[in-house]
């Protein structure tokens, strides 16, 4: 295994890290966009944060970051690129690590015990981000990252019901589920994402950027209202990671981080 990165002069020892997993279990269900905004917030509030761009197929993550904050990329797809990550994990300096799952990664069962004795050995929090569609699947996968997977040793974790989908009291089979009732005697809580105006979304895609820069990009006044109204129904979605935050004083850098096998 092989790590090259470019050293941070403005690096400092941060003494409390959070690792926050954008999770979902399943392609498409909006794990890169929610990953993208949560990062983005973070940024907005003057954290600072690392990016891990775990996605071979569709890298958006760093498309979007790799100017504006570190981006590690990493491959996901056996224990040997996990266990690269892990020792890739420990040199971060900043307070925040922000990773969304890639699609078609069907669980963390053989690393899981490794994972939470690393991250516990480097005092990391882990958080969660779950993210669901109405789907029956995505809402059964829930149990597996509960029981075997990154929310099974979480301090905290959201089911975040993702407006994509429908609006939220569409979301009928997961409020009437077994899952959701577990969920919540995990000590875990559950939100709504509000979706996001497809215009939004088609100028993300042409112009990757992270999400809240796109309000100083020249947009018409229309859009930027929209935007900006979305990025605050967006952080109330999710305020009880954002809330008290406190911000770090470094200076951002267009570092590229890379994981080779």
């Amino acid at each position: 295994m092989k790590t090259t990165t470019r050293s941070n002069p403005h690096s400092s020892v941060i003494k409390k890290r959070t690792l926050t997993v954008i999770d979902g279990a399943k392609g498409g269900v909006g794990k890169s966009l929610i990953g993208s905004f949560y990062a983005s917030a973070l940024i907005s509030q003057g954290a600072a944060v690392t990016l891990i761009e775990s996605d071979q197929a569709n890298p958006d993550v760093a498309r979007r970051f790799q100017h504006h904050t570190q981006v590690v990329l990493a491959d996901l797809s056996d224990r040997d690129g996990w266990i690269s990550l892990l020792g890739a994990i420990e040199s971060i300096d900043t307070r925040h690590i922000v990773m969304p799952m890639p699609a078609g990664l069907n669980g963390i069962g053989e690393i899981q015990e490794l994972l939470g004795q690393t991250l516990a050995s480097l005092a990391i929090e882990l958080m969660v981000i779950f993210c669901l569609s109405r789907q029956n699947d995505s809402i059964s996968l829930i149990d597996q990252s509960l029981n075997s997977g990154v929310a099974a040793f979480a301090t905290k974790a959201i089911a975040l019901k993702n407006g994509f989908f429908g609006r939220e009291e569409t979301f009928d089979r997961w409020r009437n589920s077994e899952q959701r009732e577990r969920w919540k005697e995990a000590g875990f809580t559950e939100a709504y994402f509000p979706e996001m105006h497809h215009q939004l979304v088609d100028l993300l895609e042409s112009h990757p950027q992270p999400l809240h820069a796109m309000l100083t990009a020249g947009l018409p006044v229309v859009l930027r209202l929209e935007l900006d109204n979305w990025l605050r129904a967006a952080h109330n979605s999710i305020a009880i990671l954002l809330a008290d935050e406190p911000t770090d004083n470094g200076v951002k850098t267009n570092e590229l981080h890379e994981v080779l096998a």
